[in-house]
């Protein structure tokens, strides 16, 4: 199978959503302090390492063994991620199966991630084990995000609203961002004024651990428009500090705070010709993470209690006064008894989710903006989980109480892995159901100020299901999925007459299927090639192919360690096929076909003492035509340098 999860070095903390909530390790690869033995059957760390089970947190309440898995889940690891060396995570996934990335203009501009051909909004995304969506619109903007010093991405694909509940239609992406012990800082400045930059310290204390952490990113970016007129920027700055203690031989409890805030210039269409036009148009945004848990045993069962909260304030700007501005904010609060005998378990989750929206602005001929709502929903749900020899289970099920807000919704996920070891490979397959509860704004608007909210719109819901083979061949490894999903309800946003636009529910069925490959090759100790390449087809109740959906991606990285310790050299092709948008300045909206395009980045570090390295950063090399959202200019080539303390 691909390679696993191997958890070693310093303490991290994973809470809040439906992770454990336990104390976990740093996920590390090859050439960082833990190494695979040639059969791949255990682990050797360097000295005071402290080694665990390979396990991933994505998409189920307690962590498991990956090669326990029965449903997609990819796992990028910190060699996986310096390839590329992005800033920004959305770029990091390319490397992924099933990922789209939508880009609006420069780095640190609106960057949405679509899964399996879901939307936008369909995707749930963990930092540290807290969600981070916006509350307002649903979904997690990756420009916000940009500057993140991600240490370990986890990707599981498919419907996971058993666990999840609401938004875990396409799948669940988990970042941790969490370092080595000691301190670790990094700088770097290259084309477009751009400078990027970040520092962490972590230490043990006695039986606890506290850590800390800054990153900052700025540039000028380009002119969206493509007017030649000035340049859209972006800033993005974030801190975190986190710790852990023990309480006794049995319990500990952990705890982590986060502030992050960014700045975004664009462009709009002033004339609703399709085109963007050149003017100073400024969206700043602020988000504040909070999150405890407390994690023990009593008995038999182990406990995990959790609560954290989430709060992302938007304000657009326009010729330097403000125009509105939007709060959300998400508390959560949670339970999760768990169970094990023998190689079975029986996790429970007992979780409370609220949700507050508030509004402010400057009412228009297209109504009032001012206003405050909430949605409060109670989750119940359980896992059971099952390996017998080379036969793995798992079903999960969950009921969502949504306060007469929404119909209440009750949601499974079943799954079950064969293993040949004949063959070295493995066949799994897995059968689903999500649910997305309509956002604020498409409850209640008006962003744009013409945009008029529907009160009226039902739930989406969505039934899916995949096959997959891993196959292990020595050096060589691969895992083929083919999955199909039905999507009923699908929220769609219609244009009026009056030129106002409002949201409103599909009355047939969206579907989506497609095929995913992934694949790892061990060339030698020093060399690893990785690759993936997805097919998609995505389409409407009416089969128009939807929008921003790409049919065909496909990525390749290698990774080059020489002799020299410390060195590193990678480079990377990420392929983005045709892709189908909207031009909104004509009556109707005119459908219309985005190029493809492949971008080329390269990576290079070579130590310039035991703890102190050069840094050298190439993106979009070939200088291709990168656009992901009509009417948009893409950033062009850009190179980098910069120094990293180890």
């Amino acid at each position: 199978m691909l390679r696993q999860t191997i958890m070693c070095g310093a303490a991290a903390l994973v809470f809040g959503g439906a992770a454990t909530g336990q104390v976990a390790k740093e996920t590390l690869g090859v050439g960082n302090g833990c190494y695979p033995t040639a059969d791949d059957e255990s682990v050797v760390c360097e000295p005071n390492s402290v080694i665990m089970r390979p396990i991933t947190v994505v998409g189920l309440s307690q962590p498991v063994d990956v090669a326990d898995l029965t449903s997609s889940v990819s796992v990028l690891y910190s060699d996986d991620l310096a390839v590329r060396q992005s800033p920004n995570p959305a770029d990091q996934l390319r490397a992924v199966p099933g990922i789209g990335v939508s880009r609006s203009g420069s780095k640190g501009g609106l960057t949405q991630i679509r899964m399996r051909g879901a939307e936008a909004n369909h995707t749930l995304v963990l930092v540290n084990g807290v969600e981070v969506s916006d509350p307002t619109t649903g979904e997690t903007d990756f420009g916000l995000l940009t500057g993140l010093g991600a240490t370990n991405i986890e990707v599981l694909r498919g419907e996971a609203s058993s666990i999840y509940g609401s938004d875990a239609i396409g799948g669940v992406i988990s970042i941790s961002t969490f370092g080595d012990d000691g301190l670790s800082a990094m700088a770097e400045i290259g084309t477009q004024e751009t400078f990027r930059g970040g520092a962490a310290f972590q230490a043990r204390a006695g039986e606890g651990n506290i850590g800390l952490a800054v990153n900052g990113f700025s540039t000028a970016g380009v002119d969206s428009s493509g007017q030649s007129g000035e340049k859209d920027g972006s800033d993005a700055y974030s801190g975190m500090i986190y710790g852990e203690q023990e309480i006794g031989d049995e319990w500990s409890i952990s705890g982590l705070a986060n502030f992050r805030s960014s700045s975004a210039d664009t462009d709009p269409d002033l004339d609703f010709d399709g085109r963007l036009d050149n003017a100073d148009r400024v969206s700043e945004s602020e988000q504040f993470l909070i999150g405890a848990a407390l994690n023990g045993q009593t008995g038999a069962v182990e406990h995990t209690f959790r609560a954290n909260f989430n709060s992302v304030t938007r304000q657009n700007n326009a010729d330097g006064a403000q125009t509105d501005e939007t709060t959300g904010e998400r508390f959560k609060m949670a339970w999760s008894p768990s169970f094990e005998w023998g190689d079975q378990s029986l996790t429970g989750l007992v979780d409370y989710e609220s949700e507050d929206y508030q509004r402010v602005g400057q009412a228009s001929f297209f109504g009032d903006p001012n206003q405050s709502q909430s949605f409060e929903t109670i989750g119940l749900a359980a896992e059971y989980r099952a390996s017998f020899d080379d036969l793995d289970v798992s079903a999960s099920a969950r009921h969502d109480d949504n306060d007469g807000r929404f119909d209440n919704a009750t949601t499974f996920r079943l799954g079950a892995g064969y293993s040949f070891e004949s063959v070295e490979g493995r066949v799994r397959a897995s059968v689903g159901t999500g649910v997305k509860n309509p956002t604020f704004t498409e409850l209640f608007g008006f962003f744009p100020g013409q945009f008029v909210g529907n009160p009226n719109l039902e739930p989406e819901q969505s039934t899916g299901w995949d096959i997959g083979w891993d196959q292990s061949l020595g050096a060589f490894e691969y895992t083929l999925t083919y999955f199909s999903a039905e999507l009923d309800n699908e929220i769609f946003t219609a244009f009026n007459p009056d030129f106002t636009s409002t949201a409103q529910n599909r009355a047939g069925e969206s579907e989506r299927s497609g095929v995913e490959v992934g694949a790892r090759w061990a060339i030698s100790e020093a060399l690893e090639l990785n690759g993936q390449a997805t097919f998609i087809d995505s389409e409407n109740d009416t089969g128009e192919d939807e929008i921003r959906v790409p049919s065909t991606t496909a990525s390749i990285g290698l990774n080059w360690r020489p002799s020299v310790e410390g060195a590193r050299f990678g480079v990377a092709l990420d392929y983005v096929g045709e892709q189908d948008d909207f031009d909104f300045g004509a009556f109707p909206a005119r459908r219309v076909r985005l190029d493809a395009y492949t971008l080329v980045s390269a990576s290079a570090e070579y130590p310039l003492s035991d703890r102190v390295s050069l840094t050298l950063r190439g993106e979009n090399l070939l200088d291709q035509d990168a656009v992901d959202v009509f009417g948009y200019t893409a950033p062009g080539a850009a190179a980098f340098i910069g120094l990293r303390l180890r």
